[in-house]
């Protein structure tokens, strides 16, 4: 990490996911389209065309050697969401919807989330495996429900991960060797999380107000004081956060890259799941 002037926060910001499929799941051949619109100006349908490059490609379509694919380990449990109950959700073998349905899922169908990735327009995209069927394929995160909530009812956490700078690390008594991270489309010193050195020192600021959280646990390859997998509860006990990264290349002296991860913060009103990267050290 860059000592107290580099701090990066990486957050994976999940729509966490509910996998799941009912009895038309993904064993159905053909295509099927979305029948609602979760984010204005991006509805999940094959009909949706986009400009073709000179190249072949779609203009705003990831192109497969260059998609980076974040695993969920362990699994993680989600169901399928629409705003509309008879929705009928792609499952996709590329994280685009330019790519192939391989059939589709209904709302409310249970899944198990595998791997995660950035896919066209900043959206997060999740590879799923439906618990009844065993089908397996990329589903819009949108269309990803990790809340626990029942088909259709789903709700996203109402807390807002904000960005805070050095400065404001400092000012709450908080810096010094960790490690920080960021989203994948946040600059420079819009940190979301840092975890500093002892371990326990782990701030966010939610809702416009730096919060400190505690250290319940961490496994896995450990570097800097850090793990591959933490979990965090901020000190009143209503919030609770999971981290799970991987080591990069060395970043200069006694510091390293973090590869792209998941932070996943989930609080009374539901979860919040960002892709982050970021650095560690001291």
């Amino acid at each position: 990490m860059k000592r107290l002037k580099t701090f990066g926060i990486v957050v994976l910001l999940s729509t966490s996911a509910l996998l799941g499929c009912g009895q038309k799941e993904a064993a159905v051949k053909s295509p099927a389209t979305e029948s609602e619109t979760p984010t204005a100006g991006t509805t999940e349908t094959d009909a949706d065309a986009a400009e073709t490059v000179a190249d072949g490609t779609t203009a705003g379509t990831p192109d497969a050697s260059t998609v980076v694919e974040t695993a969920i380990n362990p699994a993680q449990s989600a169901t399928l969401k629409a705003t509309e109950a008879d929705a009928q959700i792609n499952l996709r073998e590329r994280p685009t919807t330019q790519a192939t349905s391989k059939g589709y899922g209904l709302v409310g169908d249970p899944v198990q989330l595998m791997k995660a990735a950035e896919g066209e327009q900043g959206l997060t995209w999740y590879y799923v495996k439906f618990d009844g069927s065993g089908a397996e394929g990329w589903v819009r995160g949108d269309f990803i429900d990790t809340s626990g909530q029942s088909a259709g009812g789903g709700s996203a956490a109402t807390v807002s991960v904000d960005g805070f700078t050095t400065d404001e690390l400092f000012a709450a008594g908080s810096g010094g060797c960790g490690m920080t991270l960021w989203t994948t489309n946040a600059g420079m010193d819009d940190y979301i999380f840092f975890n500093g050195l002892p371990q326990e020192d782990m701030w966010m600021k939610l809702d416009g107000t730096m919060t400190k959280f505690q250290r319940t646990a961490a496994s896995g390859d450990e570097f800097y004081g850090q793990a591959n997998f933490q979990s965090f509860v901020s000190l009143d006990g209503t919030t609770e956060v999971e981290v799970t990264v991987t080591v990069g290349t060395e970043k200069g002296y006694e510091a390293v890259n973090i590869e792209p991860g998941t932070l996943r913060l989930n609080d009374a009103n539901g979860v919040v799941e960002k892709v982050v990267v970021g650095d560690a050290g001291c």
